[in-house]
């Protein structure tokens, strides 16, 4: 399979598993528990499961699991910082870790 197709896999499986992050992060913010919320976070969270199931039959479970949670991890970081305001409470040893995450993204692609 292409390099392109894996790719497609993967940013897919980061997406279900950011949307449903979102909508978790609302469900839980609500004093109702009981709502359409909840009913759509039953739906998306199998597909967080599958998708990354695809991925993981493309490159193997460690690969998989280093690429997608550490895209996870830095998209779900970027999107709070950038939609709760969190950039004056990130220290300059998070925003390293951050970089150091992107970099072991790149680093986890280079074949033999």
């Amino acid at each position: 399979m292409s390099t392109f197709h894996v790719w497609f896999y993967i940013i897919a499986a980061v997406l279900v598993a950011l949307v449903t992050n979102i909508v978790s992060t609302i469900w839980a913010s609500k004093e109702s528990k009981c709502s359409l919320w909840l009913l759509l976070l039953l739906v998306l969270s199998p597909f967080v499961f599958i998708t990354f199931g695809l991925v993981t039959s493309k490159l193997g479970l460690a690969v998989t699991s280093a690429t997608v949670d550490s895209l996870l991890t830095v998209s779900s970081i970027l999107l709070g910082l950038v939609l709760f305001g969190g950039w004056n409470n990130l220290t300059i040893f998070q925003c390293v870790g951050i970089v150091f995450a992107i970099l072991g993204i790149i680093l986890m692609h280079f074949d033999k």
